[in-house]
């Protein structure tokens, strides 16, 4: 049976008193009046039937009694007050589920977590991918990113950066294949990326040569992936120049292991966006990621910007 307790603001009245030595230092700190800590005083000593404190001319001296129970009541605060920070942290220190494409968490994605780590480290976040629409009930995730137009079933969504495609290829094939105009990467085996389909945009080498004034009839794709990221490795290995993204390539791009091979790059109707369920808006770790990756989107639309004037 839990025992009877006096009440909790007498305690944390007493506790403050004892540690300070003084009822108008206890005041102060409390933010009330000597006289109101003096009553809690009382009344506290009258619930114990004890006497907590001996006044002399000069300072407060604790009894034998309340001195023995004095170290124990600020360790109980302490407690308390860790208990309420985590109940303030809320969210912030549980799981964070986020759907994501595997290209996106490939290629954007998972070289930028530990930046999210350390400015939360008490979140943990846990990466679901699929290559479907997000279902948050059937997914078990709290938010999502995707690419799309918006509209996703009414889902409120937060616009991260748009998407690019442009022809992207290996340096060492571009160094064989020295193109002097748009019209000569036709020469090397093209790969298409079929992955846009699925975001409702099907876009592909037609479309970028009607783009480049170029009328030459392509070649048939040299292959075709549903996937951007493997688009992209094949390209990387040397085997063709895709009509890649340039989000998911600007790493590479970069460290220069893909070189955009001809301009110009076109940007599509597509953005990426942060799918973020009323019911869970307003979660203190939602609010967390949410206010990170709008800063990571930010800093990458530069970047974006740089790679495309470039082109």
């Amino acid at each position: 049976m839990p025992r009877s307790l006096p009440p909790l603001n007498s305690l944390r009245t007493f506790e403050s008193a004892a540690r300070l030595g003084s009822f108008t230092r206890a005041a102060r700190e409390l933010h009330v009046t000597p006289a109101a800590v003096s009553h809690q005083i009382r009344g506290l000593e009258q619930y114990l039937g004890v006497r907590l404190f001996r006044r002399t001319t000069r300072k407060l001296v604790l009894t034998e009694h309340a001195a023995s129970a004095v170290a124990s009541l600020r360790e109980a605060f302490e407690r308390i007050g860790e208990g309420v920070e985590m109940l303030r942290a809320g969210e912030r220190s549980g799981v964070l589920s986020l759907g994501v494409t595997p290209a996106f968490a490939t290629r954007w994605l998972v070289g930028r977590l530990s930046r999210f780590e350390r400015a939360n480290p008490r979140i943990r976040l846990r990466v679901v991918t699929s290559q479907g629409p997000v279902d948050f009930e059937q997914d078990d995730v709290d938010v999502a990113i995707r690419l799309g137009r918006g509209g996703f079933d009414g889902v409120p969504a937060t616009e991260l950066f748009p998407e690019w495609i442009a022809p992207i290829a290996a340096p060492t094939l571009l160094r064989r294949l020295r193109p002097r105009r748009a019209a000569d990467i036709l020469k090397a085996p093209l790969i298409h990326d079929d992955s846009l389909r699925r975001a409702g945009r099907a876009i592909g080498w037609q479309d970028w040569m009607k783009a480049a004034n170029i009328r030459t009839v392509p070649k048939a794709a040299a292959i075709q992936f549903d996937d951007g990221h493997l688009a992209l490795q094949a390209a990387a290995s040397g085997g063709g120049i895709a009509l890649g993204r340039l989000v998911y390539a600007a790493a590479d791009l970069e460290a220069k292991r893909l070189r955009i091979a001809a301009g110009p790059a076109l940007r599509l109707e597509l953005r990426y966006q942060l799918l973020v369920p009323e019911a869970r808006a307003a979660l203190p770790a939602v609010s967390a990621f949410r206010e990170w990756i709008c800063d990571e989107a930010a800093d990458f639309r530069a970047e974006l910007e740089r790679w495309v004037e470039k082109s």
